[in-house]
């Protein structure tokens, strides 16, 4: 099987023989009911110093029965594991916080579901009265667990609307059925939608830049204020030991700059016979 899937490192011990090799995987979707069947195949094995080795694998047969309640089997999603997240942005060409025609609304929906590749999610956003829209392309992942094995799969949509004239923009709530494979239910993920005020359009001026925006501003400001707010009260209760600080690195600085007397390096004959003092204090004048 050739697959873009890491392989799996695999051993067994049986009948006191112990073996190792690699697992091969490849998902096999069905889209109709009745019987899937794999033909039977065969293996050749190759060693060093070993004479080639072929195992035979049997025929596979597995019957495909959609469960109860599956309405389009091109949107059947099994996993055993799903969730959905959204994140909304709004670009806009002033800072005046409002969103007015010609601006654009960018939602992104990211599914993470496990024992599923990428391509078995369904499309999900879709384009609204009122509004052009840029669908961009899709971004899709692995998602592993342990040395590396791949447990599912991540997909990111992402859809820009633009409105080209005054009014409310309302993007519809995602709805996502999917089987879930533990429990052998229907289960349904939600995401809710959103209502947009848009104004007419700007006046004309020169090349502007869209610039993106979450409508979280608010919430930053207070953060920084509280954050300001907090180191404040922190520098005001350790004024002494910072006041303590201070004054030591200052008492070092000091102490590195003074003049060190350097010993007396004449030969013993001439330890009494002492340089001229205006002497000495050219030689300090020299260090200061």
């Amino acid at each position: 099987l050739t697959t873009p899937l890491p392989n799996q490192l695999l051993s067994r011990r049986k009948d006191g023989t112990s073996w190792s090799g690699i697992r091969l995987e490849r998902q096999v979707m069905a889209w109709d009911q009745g019987t899937l069947r794999f033909p039977a195949t065969e293996v050749t094995l190759t060693s060093p110093g070993q004479p080639p080795v072929t195992v035979s694998l049997p025929a596979i047969e597995k019957p495909v029965n959609w469960p109860k309640g599956t309405r389009q089997p091109d949107r059947f999603l099994p996993a055993s594991n799903l969730t959905l997240s959204q994140k909304i942005t709004q670009y806009h060409a002033a800072d005046d916080k409002q969103l007015h025609a010609g601006d654009v609304i960018e939602r992104a929906v990211t599914v993470k579901a496990r024992s599923i590749v990428a391509n078995q999610i369904p499309h999900m956003l879709y384009a609204i009265p009122g509004t052009e829209s840029q669908s961009l392309p899709a971004q899709s992942q692995f998602l592993t667990e342990g040395r590396g094995d791949v447990d599912g799969a991540e997909r990111t949509e992402r859809l820009r609307y633009m409105p080209s004239q005054a009014g409310i923009v309302t993007l519809p709530p995602v709805q996502l059925r999917w089987w879930d494979t533990d429990h052998q239910q229907w289960q349904l993920a939600e995401l809710p939608g959103g209502a947009f005020h848009i104004a007419a359009a700007r006046g004309a001026g020169s090349e502007a830049v869209l610039r993106d925006t979450t409508g979280g501003e608010k919430w930053h400001i207070a953060l920084l204020a509280a954050t300001a707010m907090i180191l404040a009260i922190i520098l005001w209760f350790s004024r002494r030991q910072f006041t303590r600080g201070a004054f030591y690195i200052h008492h070092l600085w000091h102490r590195f700059w003074d003049l060190v007397t350097l010993p007396d390096l004449l030969p013993g004959n001439y330890t009494n016979k002492r340089p001229p003092r205006n002497l000495l204090n050219k030689i300090r004048g020299l260090f200061s």
